[in-house]
């Protein structure tokens, strides 16, 4: 889950690339260059400062055993914002055109906020808990297993030698809620530049330095509603999980022009290496009815912090635009990437299994955009889609992701603002925890996101 949380981008960019689904690598002129094909940066004939604000708001929709829920959450965001400085030569061959930029892109936001309830007749999370306990009773989790047996809800069987709860003599049937919220990002601060050979033959690269911050905060209850379980009332188990660190990539590009009309481009991702510092904290409360017996309890995990390393698959992107006498213009790309070349590596810890893991579940996708721009004087009118594969090798876990988008813009010599709006559609199989080996509780999920933004551009 980590090496594929760090790997999977989707820059946001500015209004333009976005309302175009993204397909824009090969046209240029663009800010987003420096985060997909650098080469574009080259087909710049003045300097430009570009600021994209964001605004995102995501629907969850959860169907847990039948019951559905619904949770929105809004949030605002810096697309990005960015210096492209050209310059050009009185040269009709070798460089006549040169252009250096600098900035910042958002690469993932990871807002969401997820209600799942519904009456779970299954299992409980303190089967987790116990069957792990079992399965290793003389070291138990303090982040998990211990915290279940110092507030009274997993006891231990001295005769039978096993840890146990009551729910599995009483049977299940228990009111089951959780909530999980996310927040964070992946932001690149970026250095490139470009040259134009002939106007033909374009070239470019982009240094890139991210920045990771990723929170997650969960909260699962149990209640026994209808008092069938004896002296069990309800427990609160939370889970706070974090992520932050940096790294750093690099990316090349190429665009060739054949002539006027036509644009054809390629782009080299290499993979991105990060140095990452997870922190983790859980609580647990329990409650028990009255008369009981057994006193009601709270006990908190120690913080546990952990250094690691991730190298992320490289990526290679091909694009083409045809441009249809300044009146329109179609875009189309393509890209590939193959997650299961994503490796975790620390000081202290080979993570071979984790590794190997990686490699089984995850697969190669191969994404596909388009979009259209259409002219009319100082007025554009955009529209584009994305599709996005899914990245897991299990077709029951389908995620694949499509993306909606459209926009518009007015442009002068100086000055442009553009708009764009995109919907992002994609579904989860969100596994809450593992009740006996090769069996999850999960919730089946359908995420709606939307993104609203706009450029404002000054040329000089």
């Amino acid at each position: 889950t980590q090496a594929l949380r760090y790997s999977q981008y989707y820059p946001f960019g500015t209004a333009r690339y976005a309302a175009q689904g993204g397909a824009i690598g090969a046209l240029g002129g663009d800010f987003t260059s420096v985060v997909t094909n650098p080469a574009g940066l080259a087909f710049y004939r003045s300097s430009e400062f570009s600021f994209t604000p964001s605004f995102y708001w995501v629907d969850t929709r959860s169907n847990f055993q039948g019951s559905q829920t619904e949770a929105s959450q809004f949030k605002f965001n810096v697309g990005s914002i960015g210096l492209v400085n050209a310059m050009t030569s009185k040269k009709s061959d070798g460089i006549v055109g040169a252009a250096f930029a600098f900035g910042y892109n958002s690469l993932v936001n990871f807002n969401n906020y997820t209600i799942m309830q519904g009456i779970n007749d299954n299992s409980s999370l303190l089967d987790d808990f116990t069957w792990h306990a079992n399965d290793n009773p003389d070291n138990l989790s303090p982040f998990y297993e211990q915290l279940a047996f110092d507030t009274y809800l997993m006891p231990y069987d001295e005769t039978a030698e096993r840890y146990w709860h009551d729910m599995q003599f009483d049977g299940y049937g228990q009111q089951l809620n959780r909530t999980a919220y996310q927040s964070g990002y992946i932001g690149e601060y970026s250095l490139s530049g470009a040259f134009n050979f002939s106007n033909l033959l374009y070239f470019g690269a982009t240094f890139g330095i991210h920045a990771v911050r990723f929170y997650e905060d969960i909260y699962h209850n149990e209640t026994d509603y209808d008092n069938h379980v004896l002296d069990f009332d309800s427990f609160r188990f939370r889970e706070f999980n974090s992520t932050r660190g940096g790294g750093y990539t690099g990316r090349f590009g190429l665009i060739v022009r054949p002539f006027h009309l036509l644009r054809i481009g390629a782009s080299f991702h290499l993979p991105t290496y990060y140095y990452l510092t997870d922190e983790k904290y859980t609580d647990m409360n329990s409650y028990f009815d009255n008369g009981s017996g057994i006193p009601d309890a709270f006990e908190g995990s120690p913080n546990g912090i952990y250094d690691y390393k991730l190298r992320t698959p490289f990526r290679v992107n091909a694009n083409a635009s045809a441009i249809l006498f300044k009146m329109a213009t179609i875009s189309a790309g393509y890209e590939y990437v193959n997650y299961s070349d994503a490796e975790l590596s620390a000081y202290d810890y080979n993570f071979f299994d984790e590794n190997q893991e990686i490699s089984q579940d995850l697969d190669a996708v191969h994404n596909l955009m388009g979009g259209v721009e259409f002219r009319f004087n100082t007025f554009y009118l955009r529209g584009g889609m994305q599709y996005l594969m899914s990245p897991y090798t299990d077709s029951q876990n389908n995620a694949e992701t499509w993306v909606y988008s459209g926009g518009f813009g007015v442009r002068t010599p100086k000055v442009y603002f553009d708009l764009s709006y995109s919907h992002y559609n994609r579904n989860e199989v969100y596994g809450m925890y593992q009740y006996q080996p090769g069996f999850n509780e999960v919730s089946l999920n359908e995420i709606n996101s939307n993104n609203v933004m706009f450029t404002v551009g000054f040329r000089f």
